[in-house]
């Protein structure tokens, strides 16, 4: 997939603009705070139906416009062309069209224009927090399943309801025998989704897996394996992935003895629950391992050298890629938002080079030095200053 062309209208500081992009390597230099980034988060948005960043929509437009506009088009791998565009008013109005027609939900975009986002913050991903590591495994998922997605989306309604129901119970607000009966059909919904995003989660680590341990020795220069490893918090889920529940992970949605096993759990502490005002089991409390070594090795999030999580984050990352192409024959766009300055020259070349080979790239840089000696075949360049977009001629080189 690739984007070929983008038109931008009041999008944050960029100035109105028409841009033509190379199929290989695009290259957006200037200075912190010009707009570079502006730019690549406008060109992500449509993968996600908002910004990579979490700002609201409304930040996103100029602050002497009323509304902004974003048109692109893509190329499918297969050679079809798509047209897709976005516009978002201050009055919270929002327009999504694909091919002229409209999409009336964000998550109908999902996978419509795939993407891979590096950003200084996103390689992070091994020693964040837990929930750092979730959005990661839900959003590829979500890319190659969009049944996952309903089952996410949902589970999360459903997990939002209850606890605000415990948290008005705790308070007094609510019966207390009519709350607990409540109680018992969330847990029951919940349960209905939880098994599927929880098998869902572990069919994902497993897909990642030796994607992301070949990237690593590329880019590392090491024979170590690299493991990927769910951590589910319900303890019926626990016993069915490590029991090999394949037969569940291929049926996800029809797991009916796991989604009794996960609500028969979640009734079960229900009582504690009421005594904390807050759910203290299920899929939004998981986490993911990163082990170097073996599935016994290092655990980089507490023991990994800065070196060595940087280069595990950005192999799982980029491994996306490699299961996106596996499930859906997609190879996604890819997004280097000044993330060079955190890798050594050694590193920085292999990543260019692996990142360039399958993709398209967009790279966004304050440093010439980054990309100084590196001139991959057909390379666009721009500069952007205050939010002006103008064109680095091929010859003039991006210093």
């Amino acid at each position: 997939m690739r984007i070929v062309t983008a038109r931008l209208s009041g999008f944050r500081n960029l100035s109105e603009a028409a841009l033509a992009f190379s199929p290989g390597v695009n290259l957006v230099q200037g200075r912190n705070g010009e707009g570079k980034t502006n730019l690549l988060e406008a060109l992500n948005w449509l993968a996600l139906g908002r910004s990579h960043r979490g700002s609201r929509n409304e930040d996103l437009i100029a602050f002497d416009r009323d509304e902004l506009h974003v048109a692109l088009e893509l190329e499918e791998d297969a050679g079809a062309r798509l047209a897709c565009e976005f516009g978002l008013d201050r009055s919270g109005g929002r327009r999504l069209r694909i091919d002229g027609e409209a999409v009336r939900r964000r998550t109908d975009l999902v996978g419509r224009l795939a993407t891979v986002f590096f950003d200084p913050d996103s390689i992070r991903l091994v020693q964040g927090g837990p929930e750092r590591r979730r959005q990661f495994a839900d959003q590829g998922m979500a890319e190659i399943d969009p049944a996952y997605l309903a089952h996410l989306t949902a589970f999360q309604r459903a997990l939002k309801q209850k606890t605000g129901l415990l948290r008005d119970l705790r308070r007094g607000a609510v019966n207390g025998a009519q709350a607990r009966r409540e109680l018992a059909a969330w847990n029951a919904e919940l349960a209905h989704h939880a098994a599927p995003v929880s098998l869902g989660r572990a069919e994902y680590a497993a897909l990642l897996t030796p994607f992301a341990d070949r990237i690593h020795r590329d880019l590392a220069g090491t024979d170590q394996p690299l493991v990927f490893t769910y951590r589910p918090r319900l303890e019926s889920v626990a016993r069915a992935v490590s029991s090999g529940g394949d037969a569940g992970v291929e049926n996800r949605s029809g797991n009916h003895a796991l989604e009794q096993d996960v609500s028969a759990e979640m009734d079960y502490i229900v009582g504690s629950e009421i005594q904390r005002g807050r759910p203290l089991t299920g899929p939004q409390l998981d986490d993911f391992e990163v082990r170097l070594g073996g599935p016994d090795g290092l655990d980089l999030r507490t023991f990994g050298s800065r070196g060595e999580t940087r280069s595990a984050a950005i192999a799982l990352i980029l491994a996306r890629s490699d299961a996106l192409d596996r499930r859906r024959g997609v190879r996604p766009v890819l997004f280097l938002d000044d993330i060079f300055s955190e890798l050594d020259r050694e590193r920085t070349r292999r990543l260019q080079e692996m990142a360039s080979r399958l993709h398209q790239v967009f790279i966004a840089t304050a440093r010439p030095g980054d990309i100084a000696d590196w001139r991959p075949e057909g390379l666009k360049a721009w500069r952007v200053e205050a939010g002006r977009i103008t064109d680095i001629p091929a010859d003039g080189g991006a210093d």
